[in-house]
């Protein structure tokens, strides 16, 4: 078994090498200006104006500082160093705080100069992990600067959670709450401990997974009913109805399932645990292509599909989500569904011919164009290399461990769990 398990680790690894990452160091970085292009067709060349957005360049950090240590070659922690160094220089908002949403290419004027808790937690985690690798306390210090000021300023105080968007002047704007915003949270902090090793940013990782995981209508996402959550909700964690019409999406659910299910089994919080797996078990069950592989868009708590698309993000959550499951329990099923779906990314999302993933499948298979005929393009304001590296990284790195091919240390250490 464990040579079947090593065999598989080695196609996720030569995929994230020659089929993901060389796609970005050849088209992706902006050599004129530094940090990195926006907008990428299929083939890799450029359309717009360059316009450089908080998630897009501080994703492209930390997915730079993943490859380095994937492959060890020196050319992706330069690459993160420049990133890092372009952004530090022309997102940073002197007068009020934070970061800017979005600037011009050449970082000279301010785009959107609004601040939303989502796109600054890219900022801790990109500058988290960079610095722990290049041993740049400058930008370990921005990092720790851009989680203090987010909690300072956003955190609800009476209700908890962060809501959407605020003001360049931290006045709130948007007070919807979204479960994505919480994960991605999670993920900022978890490299703070990862950098720092301070017991408080344990804290708030169980703080952010409590939230996720308390009931809808009590202080979080939790659908008690059906073990799923929830996407978007009121002030009060009232789910917010009109945006959603009770849908929830299976990759979210997955992705919160396999953030809080590291946490536990790093903590050895049974319930968290407990509640964690269930979510990833409810989304594998109702969420997965029985017939041809990978995961739906969007489903009903009770197990109905309500969008059928397949969409590249939910694919990478699904990798390292089973991946972990597997290491921790050894069942064999969730291998077994590990194979199928990296069968299904190889035939169908991979883009054997120019490299990186499709944004979005049909449930054929067929990619799916949408009313523009846009969804074939491999960069945008919301796409990247960040959620396909970080999907085959960890997975990889999960199975090493799983064939006792890595060692997890004992007393635990955060690195061997961290997001």
């Amino acid at each position: 078994m464990s040579e079947k398990v090593i065999a598989l680790a080695e196609r996720l690894k030569k995929q994230a090498r020659e089929g993901v990452m060389q796609f970005w160091l050849d088209y992706g970085i902006d050599e004129e200006y530094g940090g990195y292009w926006t907008d990428l067709e299929r083939d890799g060349s450029r359309y717009g104006e360059g316009t450089k957005w908080v998630i897009v360049q501080m994703r492209t950090v930390y997915s730079m500082c993943l490859a380095y240590q994937f492959f060890g070659e020196q050319v992706f922690l330069d690459q993160a160093a420049q990133g890092a160094a372009f952004f530090r220089a022309h997102f940073r908002d002197e007068a009020n705080g934070g970061w800017y949403q979005s600037v011009s290419r050449d970082g000279q004027s301010v785009v959107d100069p609004s601040k939303q808790p989502y796109g600054q937690s890219f900022i801790s985690y990109g500058l988290a992990e960079y610095a722990r690798l290049s041993g740049d306390e400058g930008a370990l210090a921005d990092a720790i600067y851009t989680h203090d000021t987010v909690m300072e300023h956003c955190w609800d105080r009476v209700y908890g959670g962060l809501p959407n968007q605020f003001s360049p002047h931290w006045q709130l704007v948007n007070g919807i709450k979204r479960v994505d915003t919480h994960m991605h949270t999670m993920e900022g902090v978890s490299a703070l401990y990862y950098a720092t090793g301070d017991a408080r940013y344990l804290q708030r990782l169980n703080l952010l997974a409590d939230t996720i995981l308390s009931p809808i209508g009590a202080g979080g996402c939790y659908d008690v009913e059906y073990g799923c959550t929830h996407e978007m909700f009121y002030a009060d964690w009232v789910e917010a109805l009109s945006h959603t019409h009770g849908a929830t999406n299976f990759g979210h659910v997955t992705e919160a399932g396999w953030f809080i299910a590291k946490v536990a089994a790093y903590t050895g919080n049974e319930r968290q645990f407990k509640l964690a797996k269930g979510l990833i078990d409810w989304a594998n069950e109702y969420g997965w292509d029985a017939e041809r592989g990978g995961q739906f868009n969007y489903g009903m708590p009770s197990g109905e599909i309500y969008d059928d698309k397949k969409v590249w993000w939910n694919q990478g959550e699904v990798l390292g989500a089973l991946a972990f499951l597997y290491r921790l329990t050894g069942e064999e099923s969730y291998f077994s569904r590990l194979e199928e779906h990296v069968a299904f990314i190889e035939r169908d999302l991979w883009d054997q011919e120019h490299g990186e993933w499709y944004p979005m499948l049909n449930a054929d298979g067929s990619v799916h164009m949408g009313a523009r005929g846009l969804a074939d393009r491999k960069g945008s304001p919301h796409k990247c290399p960040y959620h396909v590296v970080q999907g085959l990284y960890h997975a990889y790195r999960d199975l090493l461990r799983a064939a006792d091919q890595e060692t997890v240390a004992e007393p635990k250490q955060w690195g061997d769990f961290c997001l």
